[in-house]
């Protein structure tokens, strides 16, 4: 007795002129190999974006009433943590691996502890240290440079929503190239370089005076707003007064961008 079905002619599967094909189905059930996907679009993440604009934050506000209310008190008791030892830090180029930017501000410091690093978000990262003079020290002691990639460090703050920017106080070395020699003391050059940020120190050759090819000064550059590109100086001799065109070459920064003048994108 024949079985059900049987003498039926399967379906042919569409696009072929034969029976099923073992091999496509097989395909079918396990998805898309890793050739494909890598030749297809990109998969955006979701929830990676902490950035709310202002349209996006008036309809929540007009959807979500409540407010959920957190007494100070409990969180000055969490603050007390991070207030005075935690410093953020972000790449203004490719990400760094946070254990990287870690040991380098260990082996600068030459602290004798493991520093405490907790990634944030892609880019952004919080670096604990022992106590508040290291913290400090840390602070100082940059431009910091990491994997090639210059980072913006700057003190930890309470209601600091990571991923929505932010952190833009960045050190680096800027050089005054071709100042005349009558303005190489060390207070001119920190009143020149006043204009592209807040003037930390003067490098070694500088200060001593052992060479006078460009001044070089390290200062405190807030990377949110335009870079200054120089400024103009005005002296006086003889009773004439003269205005001079001074340059300023930020050191290991990347370039601005084209439109806006800032630097940590493109």
């Amino acid at each position: 007795m024949a079985e059900p079905g049987a003498g039926q002619p399967e379906a042919p599967v569409r696009g072929t002129t034969g029976g099923a094909n073992p091999t496509a189905s097989k395909a079918a059930e396990k998805g898309p190999s890793w050739a494909e996907v890598a030749r297809g679009a990109p998969r955006q993440p979701e929830w990676t974006n902490h950035r709310i604009s202002p349209r996006e934050l008036e309809a929540m506000q007009n959807r979500f009433s409540e407010v959920v209310v957190v007494p100070e008190e409990e969180l000055e008791a969490a603050r007390l943590e991070w207030r005075s030892t935690t410093v953020l830090v972000r790449s203004l180029g490719r990400s760094v691996p946070g254990d990287w930017v870690a040991r380098e501000m260990q082996r600068v410091g030459r602290l004798q502890y493991k520093v405490g690093c907790f990634p944030l978000t892609e880019g952004c990262i919080a670096v604990r240290f022992a106590n508040e003079a290291d913290r400090e020290a840390a602070l100082r002691n940059g431009p910091w440079v990491v994997g090639g990639q210059m980072l913006a460090v700057d003190r930890w703050r309470p209601n600091f929503i990571p991923g929505a920017g932010g952190i833009g106080r960045v050190v680096a070395w800027l050089r005054l190239p071709g100042l005349p020699l009558d303005y190489w003391k060390k207070e001119t050059i920190f009143r020149i370089a006043a204009r592209a940020g807040n003037p930390l120190a003067l490098d070694g050759f500088t200060e001593k005076g052992s060479r006078y090819g460009f001044a070089r000064v390290k200062v405190e550059v807030d990377s949110s707003v335009p870079l200054t590109p120089g400024t103009f100086v005005m002296g006086s001799s003889a009773g004439l007064e003269m205005k001079i065109w001074q340059s300023f070459i930020y050191e290991n920064l990347p370039a601005p961008c084209s439109k806006c003048g800032r630097i940590g994108h493109s």
